[in-house]
């Protein structure tokens, strides 16, 4: 096995059992084993995703856990904010069995903070150097396994949280796509009860998961999309494998992560973390209430930790993800499907301030060095942050150059109030970048 493949930046994940198997995850028991027991208390809450691989993976990983001493609280099965709202109850470290929105021949995991947030880089490099160097410790576990009134306590909790949020009652027409992942029989179920007609793609397969690869890119969401149009529906909502990451279908057109964080500010308020990435018409909005948002490197573990250390109402990302904080610090697309179920969509689509957004890439095969370029070239006076690459002004833009973390590429995000200026931002930005 060769480790470096499948630690990633913010979890592990890879093709199973191929890179990671059952062997894999008994030892990486042991490895979390040793850096739990020695930064927290010794006690783990452990859950999967419903795909048929993360059966035995679960076990494997319960036994490298229990081997070395720790006590293993089984919740089951269940989306990857059921586990840390469960290590947060339980305040103790939390494991979810998925590899998300991969292809469905993947696999993997993801450890959060008994906060509810994902481990950092740090930390996930500790538990790599103890699997690649053997650090392990003996003792004798045990597992406890959760009833099912957890579950019930979780669901209530979900649907608490999005009423206090947006609507008590969902009067609509909704269809779900759950691509037959962790969120299957809890989404369709919630909006069911907040009084919702509720269209579930997943009753017309036969097997679960459905859908390959289990994410909610609109590129991928053909039949959601078909289907709000047949049924004449209000509203369509898609999540991913393990229900972190949510997307919506409105008013003949997929509605922007931009727009959907922008939706969920007006609902919550409060001071918020985003990346850097995010929309200025999520700042604009805010600052008129009178709220600040905090800015952090693009990912999950960089947002969710910065939501802790701020304390605030709520987090998230342009890519889908969102946490309504006192629920957990974790994102939630079942939560925040719920909300955007309960609120008058078209009402706060139009309070949200324009912007065009304008994406292209430049291929890099030396990114770091690329960067410094750009560093060097763009005026001081012209850097609005630095937090990961560079967003600076160009004219009337704002454009974000950052590397991207999957490819060798340099990413390029353009804003400005009108399409124009915003694609002058892309191409004065790939000349200073090719000069």
């Amino acid at each position: 096995m060769e480790p470096e493949k499948v630690f990633k930046r913010y979890d592990i994940r890879g093709e199973y059992p191929e890179e990671l198997d059952e062997e894999f995850a008994e030892r990486l028991g042991k490895a979390l084993s040793r850096f739990v027991s020695e930064n927290f208390n010794k006690r783990i809450v452990v859950c999967r995703d419903n795909k048929q691989s993360s059966v035995k993976l679960k076990q494997s990983i319960i036994e490298g856990l229990t081997s070395s001493g720790l006590k293993v609280i089984d919740i089951g099965e269940g989306p990857t904010d059921y586990a840390a709202y469960f290590g947060k109850e339980h305040s103790c470290v939390s494991v979810q069995v998925t590899s998300s929105h991969m292809p469905l021949d993947f696999n993997g995991f993801k450890f959060m903070y008994p906060e509810g947030n994902g481990f950092t880089n740090e930390n996930l490099s500790q538990v790599r150097t103890n699997f690649r160097q053997n650090k392990f410790t003996q003792g004798e576990g045990e597992v406890e396994k959760v009833a099912s009134t957890s579950k019930r306590r979780y669901k209530d909790n979900l649907k608490m949280t999005a009423m206090r949020n947006s609507s008590a009652t969902v009067d609509k027409k909704i269809v779900v796509d759950t691509m037959g992942g962790a969120t299957r029989k809890i989404l369709p179920d919630l909006l069911n009860n907040l009084g919702a007609e509720v269209i579930d793609i997943s009753d017309e397969k036969n097997e679960m998961p459905y859908r390959g690869p289990p994410s909610p890119k609109p590129e991928l969401l053909d039949e959601l999309k078909q289907k709000v149009e047949e049924e004449d529906a209000d509203l369509g909502l898609a999540t991913d494998m393990d229900g972190d990451r949510v997307r919506a279908y409105f008013d003949g057109e997929f509605i922007t992560g931009d727009e959907v964080f922008c939706i969920i500010g007006q609902l919550v308020g409060g001071d918020s973390v985003a990346s850097v990435d995010t929309s200025n018409a999520l700042e604009d909005m805010m600052q008129e209430r009178g709220n600040k948002v905090y800015y952090t490197r693009v990912g999950d573990p960089f947002v969710m930790q910065k939501a802790v250390d701020e304390n605030v109402a709520f987090a998230g990302e342009p890519n889908g993800h969102y946490s309504i904080t006192d629920f957990v610090p974790y994102n939630s697309g079942t939560l925040s499907a719920l909300m955007l179920a309960g609120t008058d969509i078209r009402e706060k689509l139009d309070k949200i301030p324009f912007y065009s957004v304008q994406r292209d890439s430049l291929k890099a095969e030396n990114k770091e060095e690329v960067m410094d370029s750009i560093r060097n070239r763009v005026e001081q006076e012209d850097i609005i942050s630095q937090k990961d690459g560079v967003k600076a002004k160009f004219g009337d833009s704002h454009v974000l150059m950052r590397p991207s973390g999957s490819s060798q590429k340099i990413r390029l995000i353009s804003e400005a109030e009108d399409e124009d200026t915003a694609k002058a931002g892309v191409k004065e930005a790939k000349k200073l970048i090719r000069k």
